[in-house]
């Protein structure tokens, strides 16, 4: 008893006594001691009232449930079919008198065996894969914290390591030009000194000449005087003429720097060692609504045999000028590029309203979507691809081909296009090419790819081509009812979608190619053609012929994938 001391018996309590509960009543949602139990479960009214263990009561105290009316403050005992929702006796001529009489049963029989209900194992679904999605998400955030300590940690030392090599640099260059000033000082100095000698030498042999005249003038001749004079004069006039000359060619020096412009401007005009600068990208987090996830597994097992599927026309719109590709991406937008005419990539709302047109460096032949935020565009005549940043209007990175880039598509991060000259590339995101595939591609134009194999359409063979991620040719396709094969795309169970120019329809090709069969004809000139997974949307455009002087226009129509199975469910 002294477990539960926050679970008082209600009966007891009642009565101002203070026993502890040690079951507890589902129904009356209070808690009975030994004795009041007894007495609960003898009353006629009371008896099959359900009776748990209060430890199992506090199991799920916090589980937040209600068993009255909101609105009414009355008991929930029955619950409308209709709705879907608990109900009290009070809200069926109030919020529920236009239901029908069958749709409003008692509480108990909508509740009966409860735990086995399918609601219950949806919910304990639903709860299981958010979870799973969450502590994916939570590990992705935590390897990105840890990405950016790593960043942080070598951003650190590269700047400690470049200070020195700068330090170790800057001593080099200043042992060097110290040697230098030391070799000059010498040098210079010791001119100063030869010639500093050369004038005290001349000093002293003046000083001897003036004693030597002082002399001569206190005890020589006159004779001896005047011989003397003559002669130490001449003599005389030689030295001061040979000192004149050597003065006339001395120099002075002085020892200067010149700053290097380099380390003056290092000093001077260098404000930062560096600059630290922060790349924003989507995060990728995979995180779907688990009902959705749920939905659409129930669609794509409905789909996996291409008998019951059909499209159904939702809406369309026209274009001047012919269209190369499109996309519909998982927000509902469209894009369209239209490579031979302007040269334009121009984006259109959910319904086919004309947004704008996006700045494109040359014409865009081929698009596919990254995220919903970026996708790849193909540029033939400059053979590069960019990746678009469709939210900021920005260029996010620019892949150089070696050679002009056509069809294009994108698979868990791996970007496949066709590059003639060169055959088929597999790149990753960051313009890496991780495989070229020596195919011949002379007359293809557009691919399509999945988790682990690529499709590709041959125009002039009539033919569409599987090949495995080794470059392997594993499957080919040729009906009467394709002709000319064009745009291409796959759902999300690898069955594959083709337009078929000259045969003016659109073929679905079941995965495993045992079936295929026309979903789409009378088509003009069927070409780009986009599946999007996410919604099961087919985007397709197709030419529509105008008489010689009226350009050619191009009808952009939007279709719902459907299964006769799932409509019949």
């Amino acid at each position: 008893m002294a477990s539960n001391p926050d679970i008082p018996c209600g009966p007891c309590a009642y009565e101002r006594n203070t026993n502890v509960a040690m079951k507890w009543c589902s129904h009356c949602e209070e808690g009975f001691c030994t004795d009041c139990e007894k007495s609960h479960r003898s009353l006629k009214l009371t008896r099959d009232h359900k009776m748990i263990a209060i430890e199992d009561y506090l199991k799920i105290q916090d589980v937040s449930f209600d068993l009255t009316c909101k609105t009414h403050g009355k008991n929930l005992d029955l619950f409308c079919k209709y709705h879907g929702v608990a109900i009290c006796a009070v809200c069926v001529p109030s919020a529920h008198k236009t239901c029908q009489a069958d749709d409003i049963i008692s509480i108990d029989d909508a509740a009966e065996n409860a735990k086995s209900s399918a609601a219950l194992t949806e919910l304990e679904v639903t709860i299981s894969r958010t979870l799973e999605h969450v502590r994916s998400c939570i590990k992705n955030r935590l390897s990105a914290s840890m990405k950016i300590d790593t960043d942080d940690q070598m951003i650190k030392e590269t700047i400690t390591e470049t200070r020195m090599k700068l330090n170790k640099q800057l001593d080099a260059l200043e042992e060097k030009l110290l040697l230098e000033l030391k070799l000059k000082h010498e040098k210079y100095k010791a001119k100063h000194s030869k010639f500093l000698k050369k004038l005290e030498q001349t000093e002293k042999e003046f000083e001897k000449i003036e004693e030597q005249i002082q002399q001569m003038k206190l005890f020589a001749s006159d004779l001896q005087v005047f011989l003397g004079t003559c002669q130490m004069d001449k003599s005389t006039m030689e030295k001061i003429a040979l000192l004149e000359a050597e003065i006339g060619k001395e120099r002075n020096y002085a020892i200067e720097m010149k700053l290097n412009s380099v380390v003056s401007s290092l000093m001077n005009d260098v404000k930062q060692f560096g600059e630290i600068h922060i790349t924003e990208t989507n995060a990728d987090l995979q995180f779907k609504d688990p009902m959705i996830s749920q939905a659409q597994i129930k669609v794509r097992e409905a789909m996996r045999n291409i008998d019951g599927i059909n499209l159904q026309l939702k809406l369309e719109f026209d274009i001047q000028g012919n269209i190369t590709g499109c996309l519909i991406i998982s927000d509902g937008r469209m894009f369209v590029a239209r490579f031979w005419e302007t040269g334009e990539l121009m984006e259109y709302d959910e319904i086919g309203n004309y947004v704008r047109t996006v700045q494109t460096p040359s014409n865009p032949y081929d698009l596919t979507e990254i995220d919903t935020d970026r996708i790849a565009v193909t540029y033939p005549k400059v053979s590069r691809i960019e990746i678009l940043n469709i939210k900021e209007n920005t260029v996010e990175s620019k892949i150089e081909c070696k050679g002009r880039c056509y069809g294009i598509s994108q698979h868990s991060g791996k970007i496949f296009t066709i590059v003639k000259e060169v055959g088929i590339l597999m790149i990753d995101l960051n313009g890496t090419i991780l495989e070229t595939f020596n195919i011949d591609i002379s007359s293809v134009f557009y691919i399509t790819a999945t988790e682990d194999k690529f499709y590709y359409t041959v125009p002039r063979l009539h033919r569409v081509k599987c090949c495995n991620f080794e470059g392997k040719e594993i499957r080919v396709f040729e009906n009467r009812s394709l002709k000319y094969p064009g745009g291409i795309t796959v759902d999300s169970n690898q069955n594959v979608y083709v337009s078929g120019g000259r045969s003016h329809n659109i073929i679905l090709i079941q995965q495993d190619e045992k079936q295929s069969k026309v979903v789409l004809s009378k088509l003009s000139t069927p070409e780009a053609i986009c599946y999007n997974k996410t919604n099961n949307l087919i985007l397709l455009s197709y030419t529509i012929k105008s008489i010689s002087f009226i350009p050619n226009r191009s009808r952009v129509a939007l279709y719902q994938v459907l299964s006769e199975h799932i409509l019949k469910n």
